[in-house]
């Protein structure tokens, strides 16, 4: 089945497929019951945000038994990417276990996995997203460089227990992906929006690449899909969900990825001053204090923000820009941010 909405479907067709997949999942319900020794009557499902890209074939829903007891049931049925699925399964329940002995960060444990597919029940993360406490922040609740010192401690402590030992950067294969894409751009096989300053970036990569070409780093197996909605904050944990990658070693991407996948929503507004890449200075200096290190200064993760960058540029080419607010808003703030390296490389 392939992983993306079907191209023609009328929005009632697509709505009984999400209504499909929430039930092939509960589905599942009674077996997992039985085996781990719970009462399957009388059990309530709510369903809980999946990337809307997904919801035809993927299902999150939190499961509260009758007596009380809350967690949380994951499928996906896109068997395409069965098999990296599972590696990712893997990888979650490798990092929950070595993060059992951190205080105050997790990974909710997988408490139940089918062994044919991608379905699974794991304990309930408490708390609500960091991407919410740290919107509830600017209206005053809670401390923002706070709850940035948190998640940057998290973050450095998921990274040490993945670690992989000492690596050196070599950026050969992802400078030629530059370069193709740069090409396909100029040779009218490949349209972005502002292609002149989308061959800026390409240039600003390259020279990015040299500065951090042979750097030596302590790599770790990435998380893979690092924003604040896969990190959930209680008052005393911060817990990792959603882990999509079990090769990938350049923690760099995990930070950067935080700071761009919803951009432009990290950025420093309210009068803030800008720092590095246009997030606000003093976030980076909170993050950076949790986190142990001056990431800004770093080569090599000035390398992995701007690949960031790249990549949500190049993802941007499929996006209609006058039929969608978001995405308007996206560009702009990729093109705030292109301005902001710039300016950093001069």
């Amino acid at each position: 089945m392939n992983s993306e909405m079907p191209p023609i479907v009328t929005a009632r067709e697509y709505q009984a497929a999400i209504d499909a997949v929430q039930a092939r999942a509960r589905a599942f319900w009674p077996r997992i019951a039985s085996d781990l020794g719970l009462a399957a009557e009388g059990t309530r499902f709510r369903q809980l945000l999946v990337n809307s890209r997904y919801q035809h074939v993927r299902s999150v829903q939190e499961v509260k038994t009758a007596t009380g007891q809350r967690y949380v049931l994951r499928a996906a049925f896109d068997e395409t990417n069965a098999a990296g699925q599972f590696k990712s399964l893997d990888r979650h329940q490798q990092a929950s276990a070595r993060l059992s002995a951190v205080p105050g960060v997790s990974s909710p444990s997988i408490l139940w996995r089918d062994r044919d597919s991608v379905v699974v029940l794991m304990e309930f993360a408490e708390g609500d997203t960091a991407y919410r406490a740290l919107s509830l922040s600017e209206y005053g609740f809670g401390d923002r460089a706070e709850v940035l010192r948190r998640i940057g401690h998290a973050v450095a402590a998921l990274h040490r227990v993945s670690d992989v030992g000492e690596q050196r950067f070599w950026p050969k294969s992802f400078l030629k992906q530059v370069s193709t894409q740069a090409e396909a751009v100029r040779a009218g096989q490949f349209h972005v929006l502002k292609p002149k300053r989308f061959l800026g970036l390409c240039a600003l990569l390259h020279r990015a690449g040299r500065s951090a070409r042979g750097q030596v780093f302590r790599g770790a197996v990435e998380h893979g899909d690092l924003h604040l909605r896969n990190i959930m904050m209680s008052d005393t944990d911060v817990s990792f969900i959603d882990y999509s990658n079990h090769k990938g070693i350049f923690p760099h991407r995990d930070i950067a990825n935080i700071w761009l996948s919803n951009c432009p929503d990290h950025l420093a507004a309210n009068g803030r001053q800008p720092g590095f890449g246009g997030v606000a200075g003093a976030d980076w200096v909170a993050f950076e204090d949790g986190y142990g290190m001056r990431l800004t200064a770093d080569p090599l993760f000035r390398f992995f923000f701007i690949w960031r960058l790249f990549k949500l540029w190049s993802a941007l080419a499929s996006r209609p820009s006058d039929q969608h607010r978001r995405t308007t808003d996206v560009v702009a703030g990729a093109q705030n941010v292109l301005d902001a390296l710039l300016e950093a490389d001069a």
